[in-house]
């Protein structure tokens, strides 16, 4: 066993630090994260630039780890020489959960020129070209991530999106389609596909969508939102307003259906009710719902 020759060979020198490192990194993969981190701390303190330990220090840390020590663990990785596609991969994660988009756009650059094949640094990087208004860069790196990977459900979903704000309804029905065929619990793809459909005016389809939503998850509030704006333009305001007075018990915190709510208030010529929604949501920060409220100062 791996793990036992590697504890004789520190018998024999207890400051070798490639072995703590391996004995590390077999403590990973067995689920001894304590284990693996003392040995990890013990690689670096016999050998401060071993910047392989680093890295596997900032993985475990990784998604627990609340004051950055993560992103400090990467960073050390890489400035000790350890130019791995995954330490500038999960840099480039902590730098996007740190709202720092352009530094984790470099990381993710390096990590693909490592490594071409690296569908999830492509993944994570057409989401920051996204962000940026890159429409085109967004959806070549999403194609590219499911070209190296084509089954990755959460990638197709993702360029459905980036489809609908190019226009490009039916190829959006297309990739959410896909995303279902992959993973079908995959409720936002689900809700998604819904809207797609309702904008192509296909309602029935898009009712199948939002109710198939609303049973996977209560939880879920857009396809609620969603159908209830389906019902609304159908006319059925007052089974609209009763799906978001539903949503609204479950989700008393979503500013959206409050100012969607006020919107179907008003229909049924409850100004005050609608004022009163408009307001809750402004209050929960929906920005947009300052030009409703021009019409209760103007009643």
């Amino acid at each position: 066993m791996a793990s036992v020759k590697l504890t004789e060979c520190l018998t024999l020198d207890s400051t070798f630090a490639p072995a703590y490192l391996q004995r590390g990194r077999i403590m990973i993969e067995w689920g001894g994260l304590d284990a693996a981190m003392e040995d990890l701390d013990l690689a670096i303190l016999f050998e401060p630039s071993l910047g392989e330990a680093y890295f596997y220090k900032g993985y475990i840390l990784y998604g627990s780890d609340t004051t950055g020590n993560d992103a400090r663990m990467f960073d050390s990785a890489i400035t000790n020489g350890f130019l791995d596609p995954y330490a500038y991969y999960f840099r480039g994660l902590t730098n996007i959960r740190d709202s720092l988009d352009g530094m984790a756009m470099n990381d993710f650059n390096e990590a693909i020129e490592l490594k071409v094949d690296f569908a999830l640094a492509y993944h994570e990087r057409a989401g920051i070209k996204r962000r940026f208004g890159d429409l085109q860069g967004a959806h070549f790196d999403y194609k590219t991530a499911i070209d190296y990977q084509p089954q990755f459900p959460l990638a197709y979903n993702n360029m459905g999106s980036v489809k609908i704000l190019l226009g490009d309804y039916e190829g959006a029905i297309h990739d959410y389609t896909i995303a279902l065929d992959q993973d079908p619990d995959m409720i936002m793809a689900l809700n998604n596909r819904g809207y797609a459909r309702y904008y192509l005016g296909r309602t029935d389809g898009a009712l199948q969508d939002f109710d198939a939503a609303i049973t996977m998850n209560k939880q879920f509030p857009l396809a609620s939102l969603n159908k209830a704006s389906l019902l609304a333009k159908q006319d059925q305001v007052l089974m609209a307003l009763k799906l978001l007075d539903g949503a609204l018990e479950d989700h008393p915190d979503e500013a959206l259906l409050y100012v969607n709510r006020g919107l179907i208030r008003e229909l049924t010529g409850d100004l005050n009710g609608a004022c009163e929604d408009w307001n809750m949501a402004k209050k929960l920060g929906a920005d947009e719902a300052d030009e409703y409220i021009k019409e209760c100062n103007n009643q």
